[in-house]
């Protein structure tokens, strides 16, 4: 940590300036009062001027601070937390923990948030890129065993000095991949595709981006014209109609169904009742002189 000493004329006012200065939280701020200001006697030999001596923490030891104060906050119980530095990875490890399983979490759930979260506050620092947060060496076990299944293919890479496109995975699965290429010079990683089909491309470091992005389009090119009929849209198929079902008449009796050749014919076809004269509207006739009809 390093030491800085202020002065001005109050403790208070001093620790405000300095918080607003360097962006310090309550769990960060570590000072040491030096002088308080004094009023004298009668106002004689007064003292108007206050220091403070403050210890200003470097990232690891913010990153460090911030974590043991949300673990506190959280009521999770441990001992230490150790934390290590690789370029621009930083790896924290919580020992002395007593219920491991609930920091972890179902497949490690809890534990992937928790490192989430730590690097959503720490994103804007540009000396730290990724923090990775691991107890009881959880995360180590889970990626040797799942690194297990992509390791000789890996390894092929280096002979062959071909391209390789992984299945889509998680983005903790990916940091697992990414985590382990960055330790081997030989080889890189490219993240494609958006979503959940993200894909992780490893290739040389012989190899440039475009080249690989080039390579990567092309192959998926070919695949979609060696298999056209596979991008062509099923036709729709219709159901076939179901078979008119016999009704029964009044009678008792089943009736057939419609049948287009008898429908029309004259024995079948019902004749209409002839209608009734309308006499309702119908115009008396005129009468004559003499009184009678016409």
């Amino acid at each position: 940590m390093n030491t800085i000493d202020k002065s001005g004329v109050s403790v208070e006012e001093i620790i405000r300036t300095f918080r607003r200065e360097h962006n310090i939280k309550d769990h960060e701020l570590k000072y040491e009062i030096l002088k308080r200001p004094s009023k004298g006697f009668f106002g004689l030999f007064a003292n108007k001027v206050a220091l403070v001596r403050f210890q200003l923490p470097e990232n690891e030891d913010r990153i460090r601070l911030f974590t043991e104060s949300l673990l506190g906050k959280m009521g999770i119980s441990f001992g230490t937390i150790h934390s290590k530095k690789e370029g621009k990875t930083l790896f924290l490890t919580v020992d002395g923990i007593v219920e491991t399983g609930f920091i972890i979490g179902k497949n490690g759930s809890m534990l992937e948030t928790i490192q989430y979260l730590i690097n959503r506050v720490f994103e804007g620092d540009r000396q730290i890129e990724r923090i990775y947060l691991d107890t009881d060496g959880y995360r180590q076990r889970r990626e040797d065993q799942y690194l297990n299944k992509f390791l000789p293919r890996i390894n092929k890479i280096k002979t062959s000095g071909n391209t390789l496109t992984l299945e889509p995975m998680s983005p903790g699965e990916r940091r697992i991949i990414h985590r382990h290429i960055e330790k081997d010079k030989g080889l890189k990683t490219l993240t494609i595709g958006e979503g959940d089909n993200k894909r992780i491309v490893v290739f040389s470091s012989r190899l440039k981006e475009h080249e690989v992005l080039k390579k990567n389009s092309k192959a998926k090119a070919d695949d979609t014209e060696a298999k056209p009929e596979e991008n062509k849209p099923k036709p729709r198929t219709r159901r076939p109609r179901a078979p008119q079902k016999k009704r029964e008449d009044t009678n008792g009796g089943a009736e057939k169904a419609a049948n287009p050749e008898t429908e029309n014919s004259p024995t079948e076809v019902k004749k209409r009742a002839p209608r009734k004269p309308n006499y309702r509207y119908r115009k008396p006739r005129p009468k004559t002189d003499d009184g009678d009809k016409q």
